[in-house]
């Protein structure tokens, strides 16, 4: 008696698909291999309401079938059959579609064989002659199931492969015209200041107070700018995480009165205090003090523009709680607060919230955002150093922006 063959011509069955209802139920391809014509014929007609039934008597035409259907959900193949076991063809047909789910009828004769290809992963699960009915309906249900779950994951990881492309690209292009655009920017920059201080030592004696404004303007100006150029200049050097620090052991205090020093004009404008509590016997930390310097530069500047005019600042610098050779240095502002939808940007590139309104130019001015560098500077710095940096806010509490530093380097 011949086998069985439901579906062995595709295009038929697509026909037969496309003039059901539009509300018909699509049935699985299942691919049942074996020798023996009775046991295809009942298999078919005990799973052929629920699924495609295609019926091959050897394992040359199952591969090849399976090789030109990209969607069957499992195959199913008897294990003792003449020229090619069912093991064998379950391996093959594991290289030539890897999602597909594969069981194997076996007698417990042959269980050893079985197991050991369970085991390499060719066959997912086995069914011992004479089957169950229920056993094997259930059996056949979770294979599909687990090629359909398969197919879905697939589906998402080239969706994510794709999404990170297109990352590494924006990244790339981003990086790219950080370098072009402050190598541009260094050499104007450079060449106005070299001329305003020229200016100041050939013609400021003799120049009246309306020119020496100008100057200062001109000055201050092109100084902000290249600030900001620098800024751009330490993100694109120290965006490789594996760029070498210049280790020093050194204490903390001294640096945090550095940057307090540098800041001291926008602190006085603004009449605000800083209240410093560095622990008593806080030890010395293995660091890169400029970079850690151009952290606290980025965190005070920050709390000082996000503080009302008048109010306090506070620094803390102490041993860790949660790890004994961290060290914890806590800047806190009295400002605003970060909304809940900004704080997981705060420490990307060019992100100043989403107001553009507040947007500005200037350094220290209350509740003003630069181009969005800094807090990001803070990160790529301290990540470098094996560190992390976090951050508590909430609106109308202002912010407390915290960096831990390991006490040594590797």
């Amino acid at each position: 008696m011949p086998p069985i063959i439901e579906g062995r011509d595709i295009q038929t069955t697509a026909l037969r698909e496309a003039a059901e209802p539009p509300r018909a139920r699509r049935r699985p391809i299942v691919l049942v291999v074996d020798d023996e014509a009775e046991v295809l014929q009942s298999l078919h007609d005990l799973l052929r309401i629920d699924y495609q039934i295609v019926t091959r008597d050897n394992g040359e035409e199952a591969l090849a079938f399976l090789a030109a259907t990209p969607d069957v959900a499992a195959i199913l193949s008897d294990q003792r059959m003449p020229g090619m076991t069912g093991v064998e063809v379950l391996r093959r047909a594991a290289a030539v579609r890897p999602e597909t789910t594969r069981l194997l009828f076996t007698a417990f004769s042959d269980l050893r064989t079985v197991i050991d290809a369970v085991n390499l992963g060719h066959v997912f699960q086995y069914l011992a002659k004479p089957w169950d009915p229920d056993e094997l309906q259930r059996a056949i249900r979770q294979a599909v199931e687990r090629r359909d779950l398969i197919v879905e994951k697939n589906r998402l990881m080239a969706e994510l492969q794709a999404a990170n492309a297109r990352l590494t690209e924006a990244n790339r292009l981003k990086t790219a015209f950080l370098q072009v655009a402050s190598h541009e920017l260094n050499t104007p920059v450079t060449v106005i200041l070299g001329l305003a201080d020229l200016w100041k030592l050939s013609q400021g004696p003799t120049a009246s107070p309306a020119e020496h404004a100008w100057i200062e303007r001109i000055n201050a100006a092109a100084g902000r700018l290249a600030r900001t150029v620098g800024r751009m200049f330490k993100l694109v050097e120290n965006d490789d995480f594996a760029h070498t620090l210049s280790i020093e052991t050194v204490p903390l205090a001294p640096l945090i009165q550095s940057t307090l020093a540098a800041l001291a004009p926008y602190l006085e404008a603004r009449r605000q205090d800083v209240a410093v509590d560095v622990q008593a016997d806080l030890e010395p930390i293995a660091c890169d003090p400029a970079k850690i310097h151009d952290v606290l530069i980025n965190l005070v500047a920050n709390a000082i523009k996000f503080t009302p005019d008048g109010k306090t600042i506070r620094i803390e610098a102490r041993d860790d709680p949660d790890e004994p050779d961290s060290v914890r240095v806590e800047v806190q502002d009295q400002g605003a607060g970060v909304a809940l939808a900004e704080q997981r940007h705060l420490f990307e590139p060019f992100f100043t919230g989403f107001d553009t309104l507040h947007h500005s130019s200037g350094e220290y001015q209350f509740d003003k955002r630069g181009i969005g560098l800094g807090l990001c500077l803070v990160k790529t710095f301290v990540e470098l150093h094996g560190g992390r940096v976090e951050v508590a806010t909430a609106p109308g509490r202002g912010s407390t922006f915290a960096f831990v530093l390991p006490r040594r380097q590797p």
